[in-house]
């Protein structure tokens, strides 16, 4: 009878130990729903807009190749967009021919991206998580071409 006496004290204190346990350590081990991202994600749109096969007057596909690349290209690129760490960016191909999105150059912690080829009315989107530069251009018609600033928050 005292045996079973005393196991029945253990078998309460150690079920009195746990719920106790769960009650007061439980939330550090839980995720909290009320807690918010510092920076909260955002997608930037980019346009491909109809007619944007067609070549510019006056571009010079090799004075681009050129100065593209180090950054020197006097000319205005078409888009430049500044965004945060871990936003996405994504291309909307609104022409009625096929682009790609060509990473040409980006910081040397980071993976280039090649949408591949974008048909009509399709998107391509990338998220970027390392901070930097990245220059962009579409294989086929280099002068759809972007600059994209990663910033810290």
């Amino acid at each position: 009878m005292q045996r079973v006496l005393a196991l029945a004290i253990i078998v309460i204190a150690v079920v009195a130990t746990i719920a106790t346990s769960y009650v007061y350590l439980g939330p550090l081990f839980q995720a909290n729903s009320n807690i918010k991202p510092a920076v909260k994600p955002s997608v930037t749109m980019i346009n491909i807009p109809r007619g944007s096969s067609a070549v510019p007057n006056g571009f010079n596909v090799s004075y681009f190749q050129e100065f593209f690349l180090t950054g020197m290209y006097p000319y205005p690129i078409n888009i430049m967009v500044t965004i945060g760490l871990n936003n996405t960016i994504e291309w909307v191909n609104q022409d009625t021919v096929g682009h790609t999105v060509t990473t040409l150059v980006a910081p040397s912690e980071a993976l280039k991206f090649n949408s591949g080829l974008i048909l009509a009315g399709e998107t391509f989107s990338v998220t970027l998580t390392v901070p930097g530069v990245y220059r962009y251009t579409c294989a086929w018609h280099n002068w759809l071409a972007g600059q994209i600033t990663v910033k810290t928050a």
